[in-house]
């Protein structure tokens, strides 16, 4: 939280507000997440790229996401993690807990007892 809360444009971000907007995603589907952060719109949607795979981008995600450990447990406010390992974090509407006071943020937390890795993105229209 202090991660967090040390960056100028998360300041606001509340402890109870943050565990009451985040929900748990499997590994599998944080590599998909992790792609929609990194690439298109939250506004417009990801880029139809994403759904395509690219062994390059896939396994510079994967390396960012294992440099948590092995035993990381990821989160996020990104409504469709409420389906589990049905969720489509790649789909062009959703709904999020919008967290940081901007028009959407969308974030992944990984957490192992040894590191934290906290990708946001941040859309105002």
């Amino acid at each position: 939280m202090d991660t967090i809360q040390g960056h100028p444009v998360l300041r606001q971000v509340d402890r109870t507000e943050l565990r009451d907007s985040i929900l748990e995603v499997s590994p599998p589907k944080a590599l998909d997440l992790a792609g929609l952060i990194s690439a298109g719109s939250l506004l417009y949607g990801p880029l139809e790229s994403l759904r395509t795979p690219d062994a390059e981008r896939d396994a510079c995600l994967r390396d960012v996401l294992n440099a948590v450990g092995n035993d990381a447990r990821f989160f996020t406010n990104h409504g469709h993690a409420e389906n589990g390992d049905e969720a489509d974090f790649l789909a062009s509407s959703f709904h999020a807990n919008a967290l940081a006071g901007t028009t959407i943020d969308i974030c992944l937390i990984g957490v192992s007892d040894e590191n934290v890795l906290v990708l946001w993105r941040f859309e105002d229209d």
